[in-house]
């Protein structure tokens, strides 16, 4: 019995037992978080309400322009949605090949010298704030789109979601490799030894194994790129209309809110409709991710069938 009580003396402090004490801590933690989200959506959609006296939801979304000083406001964003998905769009179409390519390159093919200069190259990509991401996408693709194109100006919804794939990629191959890395060894080694390709391999026995983190990665991808606000600000164009092509000018919801928030006063339908937009971005995240574990569950089903 001594031995029992010496062998477990950091389970006790000041008379209570550790277990039990950290259980509660962690369920506070799990509490504040989740109060917290409800909290913070629930605030949203009631400062949003107020719009929906001013304009209809059918014409918040569809129909009416964003011209807020007319009379009476139009507070329709058409427009900023529209670029978002434009955006986000391109750089995922852009990002999640890339990305997955080179994360099989750094954990399969890579010999570990290069594998090491690599993964810190991505985690400082990783750091480097948006502005410069938009700085360095102002002076060089939109100078190029500028020649390529023959545009008066090369911002447009292509450059934002061009740079915007640059910026979101090194979260894809960061955890597509960690999920990589996690299948076990022992598998490639068996389907190396029945004298099929490494491409076999990879494509057959690896890559179903490693779907869930890949897809993790996605969702990263997706929420970091949809939220993005001063390189989409920079590049896109901040205009007021609806894009029609990819080399038009637009302006995404984050861009909207950021640019109008200043000048709405508090109470105002502006000001709700702000909150609207926000409340927008909420839903298109939570639509989008939703497709995105749906594709993950049927490739997930037909990967183990």
């Amino acid at each position: 019995m001594s031995t029992q009580v010496a062998s477990h003396p950091a389970r006790r402090l000041g008379g209570l037992t550790l277990d039990p004490l950290v259980w509660m801590l962690t369920l506070l933690a799990l509490v504040i978080g989740v109060s917290t989200f409800f909290l913070i959506v629930v605030y949203v959609l009631w400062q949003a309400a107020g719009v929906f006296g001013a304009v209809s939801l059918s014409e918040f979304l569809l129909f009416e322009p964003w011209v807020p000083l007319a009379e009476p406001p139009r507070l329709g964003i058409l427009h900023a949605w529209v670029s978002t998905v434009y955006v986000t769009g391109i750089a995922l179409l852009v990002a999640v090949p890339l990305g997955i390519v080179m994360a099989l390159f750094i954990a399969e093919i890579a010999p570990t010298a290069v594998r090491n200069v690599l993964q810190p190259c991505l985690e400082v990509l990783a750091g480097i704030p948006s502005v410069v991401y938009g700085f360095f996408g102002y002076v060089t693709l939109v100078v190029w789109f500028e020649h390529i194109f023959d545009m008066t100006t090369g911002v447009s919804i292509l450059a934002a979601g061009l740079i915007v794939a640059v910026m979101v990629m090194p979260f894809i191959v960061s955890t597509a490799t960690e999920a990589l890395d996690a299948v076990p060894r022992s598998f490639r080694e068996t389907g190396m030894s029945l004298g099929v390709t490494r491409f076999y391999v990879i494509r057959r026995i690896i890559l179903p194994r490693a779907l869930p983190g890949i897809f993790a990665g996605i969702v990263l991808a997706f929420a970091r790129g949809i939220g993005e606000t001063l390189a989409a600000l920079m590049l896109a164009g901040n205009s007021l209309a609806v894009p029609k092509e990819l080399l038009d000018r637009g302006q995404t919801l984050t861009g909207l809110i950021a640019t109008e928030l200043g000048e709405a006063a508090l109470g105002t339908e502006k000001f709700a409709a702000l909150f609207a937009a926000s409340a927008v971005l909420m839903l298109l995240i939570l639509l989008i991710n939703g497709g995105i574990l749906l594709i993950k569950n049927r490739l997930l089903r037909h990967a183990q069938g």
